[in-house]
């Protein structure tokens, strides 16, 4: 049914139940009325025995806190006492205590009544409804008491139900004093609803017709109830059944407790805290079991957010009930108040809400549904008005005619299964017949590949003792090939049937259709090794966002791209889009095969697919095309194809464009850059924890990075954000991290993409890297872990999943460079005992010698010994004058030693500024002097340079020593290679390429000299 014809018959059903509650009202409400005013109802000129009765409201009397002796003003109205004016009927709150937010106190109320002297029939009161004490007094005589009224919690008991008091003598004039307390009921005090003044006549007959419209109400009620349970019983064991008749019991409970509360009429032994609970417990629990029958037969056409929104207020009332029944004391109950009414007035709009979106989307008994579920909202809207407004008799028929919308509803539903029963068994019969020859395509389609992977995983079986050779490697890549060719076989198969049967559910949002095409493209390219194919994106800059389920959209789009790799041979593939009116039409063209004109006219139908002699990807059982023509049905778009045989083909598709767009989409370059390098720039000034771990998040969507960085707030991380892979390729120079999470489709640079280039610089153990999607195919895993991804997760992320596997591969990096800086420490450590024994003895000969030299060679000595065993040289950077200071001292110390076969060049420029790694220089001197200069007899020159660059610092170290091959080059920086000759080389330049993304340059040539030089980048 369209939203327009459903508005129409909501619209005329409101107007129908307003209009017979209007004629209602002016039957029963007399607008003549008099009001009391300033404590006084001058009712001389009204003759009571000609009306029904009227309602004593208006402003009465108020005396806060005080129990008001009824005899001390006797016959007139006196206000010594302390006073004020409160309006009858109204929760007393704001006049009896001084904090507005409890009713919790007592107070005297008082009104004097002047009547018709011509009035012989006997009067009566009927009180309704005073919270939760009172003592009435007439003339100063006490003529009725519910419960006790007291000054305090411990002697108060507390009756608010309805009662009568009848006035045989006939008087001229009424002091109506009432004592009131309320020490229970926290909801609201004092007199709640209208006293009643009338003929004892009119007063009964107004009481007998408000008490057989709410009997016969519960008992309507309560039959239906009893219908559910029968239908239960007896035709089908349905939760939804059982949800209903409950329903139905609770509503007939609410009739009997509210009101004038016939449940205390028939059973009157009822404690207060009992009837309270059952008051509370039959209104939330009939919107309860409402909502849950409501949501079981309409769980198919929910939408998330809306089944979201059914959950969290299911669970809302379930922790109300729980609290009901289990807390002592009723004044604790605080929640009658606000969890009461959220509850109430939000099922109000929640009911109507969902039976409007399931009778929207096709099932059209739920219309019965829904305007029984807005008769009853609008009988709840009503009572609250009335209570607070006017006064008059139970109206039912609003009740009664949501009952016979459900009764309507359900003999529509029988009928309507029957016929659908009929047309099912018949379907039924043509499907076993196709059944049969699917079972007979899909079972030989499937053999074949599968043998195909046994046979050649039994040949690479048989050969597994010897390394691999090209004939292996090429079985193994068709053992790949294979195996990829079956997923997406029965991914289709289990797509075509979550299709037929409706299981499949979009959720649609703003999505950024070049970063799918380009993650599309990317898991492609590992499928097309072999293939001059050319994959080329034609999508502007400016096109607006789509409105799509990004993963369908992903496969829509893979299925088209993979059918034309599949019937090309080589050639250009090129995925285009236009924007046109409110719709983007997107273009999938290919330079293949081709078309004929009969096969386009059956190419979208499941199992039909092109000439497979001219297909270069043998397999597949034609589903892929069908996929996507329901996808983008479902999306409300179409899908058609152009192609000539020998020219190619080009199949379009289009999709709505997002009503909510993204504010960078039509930003222009020139301002994007302009942002993002402000971005970047921002990002690399941001306080940061030095104790915590850095982590580098990359996604398009700023919603999504809000929820990762709202998921990861309360960790022990430093979370840096951007939105491009060209941003995070910055951002790695700027800080040394210890994680990077990706989303996967990404303009321009896909995260596929992005790993690939991370992993360029950075191994699998010194970066991990984290990738989110919201596909969680086989062929996407794959393609993840082929591109370097330590791990994989998909959206939408459960954030202790997500915390889990961020902490494993930080503390995977953490080991890593732990393991780096006890490398660091070991250097540190590493002084030989023969550079100790030496130093020494060199230490003894010139104290004999030259004492001075002597004692600045001590100097040197113990600032060489204190500059290495400083704790700071665990950092992981220091200021370049503390590793220079080191430097100093050992080679003064190695001068001392080896006087005229070792010099030393300086050349420092002034004002740098920079920090670098600790035992850098140190131990790349220590090493050319060791292993180069001191391995010639007549020793030679180091020189050390830093010198400033555009960019960076050049920190250079040079000695015309022995050099070395280029062999032994390559070898310094293995992992053999350490265990032969330390790990100061090695470890020093996998810390500045962990630090600043470039380590060590080494330049040598045996019986020259050797170069070794490295960058720092500079400061600000």
């Amino acid at each position: 049914m369209t939203k327009k014809k459903l508005l129409i018959i909501v619209g005329v059903f409101v107007f129908i139940i307003i209009s017979f509650r209007m004629i209602w009202i002016g039957i029963f409400l007399n607008q003549n009325d008099p009001h009391v005013q300033k404590g006084i109802l001058d009712l001389r000129k009204l003759d009571l025995q000609e009306r029904s009765s009227i309602s004593l409201n208006g402003q009465w009397l108020f005396y806060p806190g005080q129990f008001v002796n009824p005899n001390s003003y006797k016959g007139e109205l006196k206000m010594n006492n302390p006073h004020s004016w409160i309006t009858v009927p109204k929760d007393w709150r704001e006049a009896v205590t001084k904090e507005r937010n409890t009713p919790f106190g007592y107070g005297t109320y008082r009104l004097q009544i002047l009547l018709n002297p011509k009035t012989t029939q006997s009067l009566s009161f009927y009180f309704k409804e005073i919270r939760s004490a009172s003592s009435v007094y007439i003339n100063g005589k006490k003529v009725y008491a519910k419960g006790n009224t007291s000054t305090n919690r411990k002697d108060s008991v507390t009756d608010y139900s309805p009662f009568k008091i009848d006035l045989k003598d006939h008087i001229k004039q009424i002091d109506l004093v009432i004592h009131v307390s309320n020490f229970e009921s926290y909801r609201s005090g004092g007199i709640t609803k209208s006293i009643q003044l009338g003929t004892t006549t009119a007063i009964e007959k107004g009481r007998i017709v408000s008490f057989l419209m709410q009997f016969m109400v519960s008992v309507v009620l309560f039959l239906h109830g009893v219908y559910a349970i029968i239908i239960f019983v007896l035709y089908g064991r349905k939760k939804e059944i059982i949800y209903l008749a409950i329903t139905f019991f609770c509503a007939a409970l609410s009739v009997l407790v509210d009101d004038d509360k016939l449940l205390l009429y028939l059973f009157p032994s009822i404690e207060f805290h009992w009837w309270f609970r059952l008051y509370y417990f039959s209104y939330v629990g009939s919107v309860f079991f409402l909502v849950l029958f409501l949501k079981k037969n309409g769980a198919m056409n929910l939408e998330r957010k809306l089944s979201v929104t059914i959950n969290l207020f299911l669970g809302i009332c379930i922790i109300y009930i729980s609290l009901l029944f289990n807390l002592n004391h009723i004044s604790e109950m605080f929640l009658n108040t606000l969890l009461y009414a959220l509850i109430m007035y939000f099922s109000v709009l929640l009911t109507p809400v969902i039976l409007w979106g399931v009778a929207t989307k096709g099932d059209t008994g739920f219309i019965y549904m829904l305007l029984g579920a807005i008769s009853i909202a609008l009988n709840i809207l009503w009572g609250a008005v009335k209570s607070r407004v006017f006064e008059m008799p139970y109206y039912p028929f609003d009740f009664i005619l949501g009952v016979i919308c459900f009764a309507a509803f359900w003999f529509k539903r029988f009928f309507q299964t029957s016929n659908e029963s009929k047309k099912l068994n018949e379907k039924l019969k043509r499907m076993d017949k196709r059944k049969d020859e699917f079972l007979a395509n899909t079972s030989h389609e499937l053999r074949n590949p599968l043998h195909g992977i046994i046979n050649i995983a039994q040949t690479i079986y048989e050969n597994e003792k010897n390394p691999l050779d090209e004939q292996n490697k090429k079985n193994l890549n068709i053992l790949l090939s294979v195996s990829r060719r079956m997923s997406l076989i029965l991914n289709d198969l289990l797509d075509i049937s979550r299709l037929k049967e409706g299981k499949i559910l979009l959720k649609k949002e703003s999505v950024n259709l070049s970063s799918v095409v380009t993650a599309v493209f990317d898991m492609l390219q590992l499928m097309v090794e072999g293939k001059d194919i050319t994959f080329k994106m034609e999508i502007p800059n400016r096109l607006p966002y789509v409105l799509a389920d990004e993963n369908r959209l992903f496969q829509i789009i893979f299925n088209l791209v993979h059918n034309a790799v599949k019937y090309s041979n080589g050639g250009i593939i090129t995925v285009s889009a236009q924007l046109k009116k409110e719709w983007v039409h997107i273009n999938v063209k290919d330079n293949g095969v081709g078309i004929d004109e009969k096969t386009i006219e059956s190419i979208f139908q499941p199992y039909e697919q092109g000439d497979s002699r001219m297909n270069s990807i043998p397999g597949g059982i034609g589903l892929g095309l069908s996929i996507c023509e329901q996808l983008v049905k479902l999306h409300e778009g179409t899908i058609c194809v152009k192609s000539s045989i020998g020219k190619g083909s080009t199949f379009t598709f289009t999709l709505p464009i997002a009503k909510k767009q993204k504010p960078n989409v039509i930003a222009p370059s020139v301002i994007k850059n302009e942002v993002e390098s402000q971005r970047i720039k921002m990002k690399t000034e941001k306080s940061k924890n030095s104790e915590f771990q850095n982590l580098l998040v990359v996604d398009d969507d700023p919603v999504n990075l809000s929820i990762l960085e709202s998921i990861l707030s309360t960790q022990p991380y430093n979370v840096v954000t951007c939105t491009s892979g060209k941003e995070a390729l910055s951002l790695l120079n700027n800080r040394n991290w210890d994680l990077v999470i990706s989303d996967v489709m990404m303009p321009k640079m896909s995260g596929y993409e992005l790993t690939r280039k991370i992993r360029e610089r950075f191994s699998i153990s010194e970066l991990p890297i984290l990738l989110l999607t919201a596909r969680s195919q086989m062929e996407d895993t794959q393609t993840a872990f082929y591109y370097g991804a330590n791990d994989y997760v998909t959206k939408p992320v459960e954030g202790l999943e997500l915390t889990a596997r961020i902490r494993a591969l930080t503390d995977l990096k953490r080991s890593i460079n732990d393991r780096v800086k006890m490398e660091a420490a070991w250097l540190q450590a590493q002084i030989k005992p023969h550079f100790l024994f030496n130093t020494l003895n060199t230490i003894v000969a010139l104290s004999e010698i030259n004492p001075s030299k002597m004692i600045n060679l001590l100097n040197e000595f113990g600032n060489y010994l204190y500059t290495s065993f400083d704790p700071s040289n665990l950092n992981q950077l220091i200021p370049l004058e503390n590793e220079l200071e080191l430097v100093r001292s050992y080679l003064y110390i190695e001068k001392e030693r080896f006087e005229d076969r070792l010099n030393v060049e300086w050349e420092i420029e002034k004002d740098i500024n920079i920090e670098i790694p600790p035992l850098s220089i140190q131990t790349l001197v220590e090493n050319g002097i060791k292993h180069g200069i001191l391995k010639r007899p007549s020793g030679g020159i180091i020189k050390i340079q830093i010198k400033k660059q555009v960019e960076v610092v050049e920190i250079k170290i040079s000695d015309n020593g022995v050099g070395m091959s280029y062999d032994t080059q390559k070898a310094l920086f293995t992992s053999q290679e350490k265990h032969s000759s330390g790990i100061g080389i090695l470890n020093t330049d996998k810390r500045l390429r962990q630090l600043f993304g470039s380590g060590l340059q080494i330049d040598s040539k045996p019986n020259t000299g050797t170069v070794v030089s490295f960058n720092i980048p500079k400061k600000g």
